[in-house]
Formats: structure tokens, C-alpha cells, sequence
């Protein structure tokens, strides 16, 4: 008889949706950083809609999921309002510009559930919304000033939904485990630590000086840096591949 190795007996088999995007500016690129909240979201997503609605209740985890949708959605809408008032900005000036990037990254992503899916919309929502701002800069239909509050405004928006997103998650394990399902728990974030929640080209953080050139050209000082990195767990446990 044959014998089964001991990742072939852990292994599963899970549906997944593939998905290659590409992102222009620096500050949505930023929000898809392997150092930053990124590979947590994806996580906290994926506890959410696979591990903790099988093991969690299902009136909490009906309300998780429901929170989840409505920080989604509000952000979703936040974005969508904001693109359109800068496109009839740019229909009143009879078009505007569309900026080149230098460093645009192709992105592809193995998404690992729905919520992820809308999350990554998300991002990419960000992304041209942010290439539109840069357009009317261009042709001075707003002030630096402008333009480096909007897109500060604007990238924070999307970064802060992955912190709300992972706080529903811990709130939802941490009634799961006052339930008595802790060993389930543990069990199930093993076989989700051995699983491929997220792949793909990630965008990774190279270096500090490549990082603050960005923010200089972008006359963004970005305080919010450290507070933003600070308010996620360390991602040293998370371990994700990569084609890069």
C-alpha cells in the first residue's frame, strides 16, 4: 500500500480565485506592502469567512460577517463619491491628463475568500481614484496642498478598514475561545499557517531611502507611518509565497 507523506495528509484542497491587477501610485502600492497590514487582512479575512464560521457561532459570526460587509461597503462608497467628484472636476476642464508611473507593479494575487476579493476592489477603486487626483494636479486644477491631503485622506481610509477588519476578527476568536473552542482554534490556524492564503508578486518594502523618496515627491511627510506599522501584530509568523 502507499504511503501518504505527512504533508500530503495535512494538505487540502480549497477554491481560490486568481486574480493579476496592476497598480500605478505609490500610496495604493503601499497599502499592498508585505510588511504592512496586508498579509493580516488576508488572514483576518480568511478566519472570518472559512475557519471561524465553522467553529464559531453562527448569531456572532452572523454579525462579524455583517460588520465586515457594512466597514466594506461604507469605504467602498467613500471612494466611489470621491472619484466622481473629481471626474466632473476633470469633465468641466474637458479632460485632464493621464499621468505615466514609473514603477507601476503587476500584481497577481491567489485571493483566498470573498471578502478578500472586495478588499483588493478596494485597492484598486484607490488606485485610479489617486491617478485621477494626480491628473488634475497636473494640470493645476488643485494645489499641492490639495492633492497631498486628499491622497493622505484617501489612502488612510483603505489602510484603516484592514485595521477595523482585523479587530472584528480578534473579536470574533476571542468568542470563540469563551466558547470552549480553543483547541479547535489552534487546530484550524495550524492548517491555515500550512495553507497559501494569499500568492503572488507582493509588493515589497526594498529598502527605507526608496520609501521616503516616494514620500518626498509625493510632498507627503506621512506621519501617520509608525502608527499605521505599529497598530498590527509583527507579520514574522505569517509566511506567504511569492513569484517575485
Amino acid at each position: 500500500m502507499a504511503q501518504v507523506s505527512q504533508t500530503n495528509k495535512h494538505s487540502f484542497s480549497k477554491p481560490v480565485l486568481d486574480q493579476t491587477v496592476t497598480i500605478h501610485s505609490q500610496n495604493a502600492q503601499y497599502v499592498l506592502q508585505r510588511g504592512r497590514s496586508f498579509v493580516l487582512v488576508v488572514r483576518a479575512l480568511y478566519a472570518i469567512s472559512v475557519v471561524l464560521r465553522i467553529i464559531g457561532d453562527d448569531d456572532d459570526m452572523d454579525q462579524i460577517e455583517a460588520l465586515v460587509s457594512e466597514r466594506i461597503g461604507a469605504v467602498a462608497q467613500r471612494l466611489t463619491d470621491e472619484q466622481a467628484r473629481l471626474k466632473q472636476l476633470a469633465d468641466g476642464e474637458g479632460g485632464v491628463p493621464v499621468p505615466r508611473y514609473t514603477n507601476p507593479r503587476e500584481v497577481t494575487l491567489q485571493l483566498s475568500s470573498p471578502a478578500l476579493a472586495q478588499y483588493l476592489r478596494l485597492i484598486v477603486r484607490l488606485d485610479q481614484t489617486l491617478m485621477l487626483l494626480d491628473g488634475l494636479w497636473f494640470a493645476g486644477l488643485i494645489s499641492n496642498k490639495q492633492r497631498k491631503d486628499l491622497t493622505h485622506d484617501l489612502r488612510r481610509l483603505v489602510y484603516g478598514l484592514g485595521r477595523e477588519l482585523i479587530d472584528l476578527e480578534r473579536r470574533a476568536r476571542d468568542s470563540a475561545v469563551r466558547r470552549g473552542q480553543a483547541d479547535a482554534l489552534e487546530e484550524a490556524d495550524g492548517d491555515a499557517n500550512g495553507a497559501n492564503l494569499v500568492s503572488g508578486s507582493l509588493v515589497d518594502v526594498d529598502d527605507d531611502a526608496k520609501e521616503a523618496a516616494a514620500r518626498d515627491s509625493d510632498g507627503d511627510a506621512d506621519s501617520t507611518s509608525a502608527d499605521d506599522t505599529s497598530a498590527y501584530a509583527s507579520d514574522d509568523a505569517t509566511h506567504i509565497t511569492s513569484d517575485d
